[in-house]
Parts: C-alpha cells; sequence; structure tokens
C-alpha cells in the first residue's frame, strides 16, 4: 500500500458503483473494493485502514451488519466508517449513527467533491 494515500476499503454489491468509485479516487486513496462482506471483513481483519466504506442494502448482508461484526472481532476501531446508498432501512442507519457504529451516511448518488472533502477532513 503506498503510505502517501490514506486507505480505504469499499463494499458494495454492484460493481459498477466500485469501478466509478475506484476511477474517480485513484489519485486520492489507496483502494481496495470488493463485493463480497466475507472478502471485506478478512481483509480489514489483516490491514489497519483509513476508512471503511459500505454500501447498505446488499443480498447477504446490511453494511450496518457487516460494520458490526467488524465490531464483535474488535477489527477496525480506529478507521471511519461510512455507509453509502441510495437506501436505508429506516431506524437501522440512524441507530448505527446514534450509537457511533457510523461516522457518516451519504446518500447515493453523491458528488465527487463533496465525498472526498467528507472523508479528508475526517482522515484518521
Amino acid at each position: 500500500m503506498n503510505e502517501s494515500k490514506p486507505s480505504l476499503i469499499y463494499l458494495d454489491d454492484e460493481e459498477i458503483n466500485l469501478i466509478l468509485f475506484k476511477e474517480m479516487f485513484k489519485r486520492d486513496f489507496d483502494i481496495v473494493t470488493t463485493t463480497s462482506p466475507h472478502d471485506a471483513i478478512a481483509h480489514v481483519k489483516n490491514h489497519d485502514l483509513d476508512f471503511i466504506l459500505t454500501d447498505q442494502l446488499m443480498p447477504t448482508m446490511t453494511g450496518v451488519e457487516y460494520l458490526k461484526e467488524l465490531k464483535q472481532l474488535g477489527v477496525s476501531n480506529n478507521s471511519t466508517k461510512v455507509i453509502i446508498s441510495g437506501f436505508t432501512q429506516e431506524g437501522e442507519v440512524d441507530e448505527a449513527l446514534s450509537t457511533r457504529l457510523i461516522d457518516h451516511f451519504v446518500s447515493k448518488p453523491w458528488s465527487y467533491q463533496n465525498l472526498k472533502n467528507l472523508l479528508l477532513s475526517t482522515e484518521v
């Protein structure tokens, strides 16, 4: 990993979202993307990341469930956690914000500059 750029992982079940994100942010961040929550968990276990980004609504587990699993494993405690989603499950995301499971919620579609500013202003 390039030490000069903040590191992040982005989990989303839509491959196109990952491709677009990686292309737009490759100069700003050291990025790993995956469509698999299990691969994402394995990566987070083995890497100290600045940011963990996840979609909320996915087929095998929600973004909140993924982040709860990371918390139960005791990994990612120092990472900034962001849910990026066009959908929320009323209450689940609000609870995750109020209990500090996540640091930010970003609605899709997001703008490059707004998301970049959010991430860089909260850099760990």
